[in-house]
């Protein structure tokens, strides 16, 4: 009788739990804002790229133009609480103006667009009703265009290509709601060194 009782009550615990876990949001979606590697990368080769440019020509590189990185994600949270499945999509854009030395005319620009994709796995470490501690990777491909115009020569040229990219997010918080949280990251890669962003789950 008594292996009876308690067998009942550990059906009905389990029977609870998995209702319990069932009822928990498993969809995901979120954006974010950051500096993403390659925006970094532009920055240190136009520094050195932009120094020799000015000491051959009469021309400097001026005004630019960085939108940052923009991330969408979405993530699927498995029947494993700590751990779901999803992807990323990035955006980000340069620009800057070619200007005579002297003048000050404005004599060109180039601009420069990255957009990545990326399937992404995410593991918490801590998993909470209104917190939450994760590390994030994520793998995929880039697409990169760099446009250039020189006024004076009046020629345009377009070029493309398309590379492998990631994000490794070391550290991963977010808190807020069950369902609505703000979140912010440590790492390295399109996303961002740094970055920060909203997301909610459904």
């Amino acid at each position: 009788m008594k292996k009876s009782f308690f067998l009942l009550i550990a059906l009905t615990l389990a029977t609870v739990s998995t209702k319990a876990q069932t009822d928990e949001p498993r969809h995901e979606v979120g954006v974010s804002y950051g500096v993403g590697i390659s925006i970094i990368g532009d920055g240190i080769g136009h520094g050195i790229a932009n120094g020799i440019f000015d000491a051959l020509t009469g021309r400097e590189w001026a005004n630019e133009r960085d939108f940052g990185t923009l991330g969408l994600e979405y993530f699927y949270h498995l029947n494993n609480p700590r751990l779901a499945v999803g992807g990323i999509v990035t955006f980000a854009r340069t620009g800057e103006d070619v200007v005579d030395r002297s003048t000050r005319v404005k004599e060109g620009e180039r601009s420069r667009l990255y957009i990545g994709v990326m399937p992404a796995v995410k593991q918490y470490w801590v998993q909470k009703k209104h917190f939450g501690l994760y590390t994030k990777v994520a793998v995929g491909l880039m697409y990169f265009k760099d446009h250039r115009e020189d006024y004076t020569l009046n020629d345009k040229s377009d070029n493309s290509r398309v590379y492998f990219t990631g994000q490794l997010s070391l550290l991963g918080l977010e808190g807020g709601s069950q369902n609505l949280r703000a979140f912010a990251e440590i790492g390295a890669g399109e996303q961002g060194i740094v970055l920060a962003g909203v997301k909610a789950k459904f």
